[in-house]
């Protein structure tokens, strides 16, 4: 399984976790089970928790995908540009 198939799995399950969470809170307003402010604030939670995750999951995908540019010997912009300077100054 390729990595982008994983990413892809993993935001499919995110998805669908969402819309069952969000059926859960709003079945258990209906029952009075919880009220519409606590229920706003474990959505609003919920938000939160799953931004810093996203951030957290992309900035590991740019370092894994930074290694492998490096393993596989592939010029980085940075590189490019650096060869662009000699040559200039050639």
């Amino acid at each position: 399984m390729k990595p982008i198939d994983l990413l892809y799995l993993g935001l499919g399950a995110a998805f669908l976790a969402k819309d069952k969470v969000e059926a859960l809170i709003e079945d258990m307003e209906k029952r009075g089970e919880v009220s519409r402010k606590d229920a706003e604030a474990f959505v609003e939670e919920a938000k939160k928790r799953a931004r810093a995750e996203r951030d957290a999951l992309d900035a590991k995908v740019r370092e894994q995908v930074k290694e492998t540019i490096a393993a596989m010997g592939l010029a980085t912009k940075a590189d490019i540009e650096e060869l662009k300077a000699l040559i200039a100054k050639s």
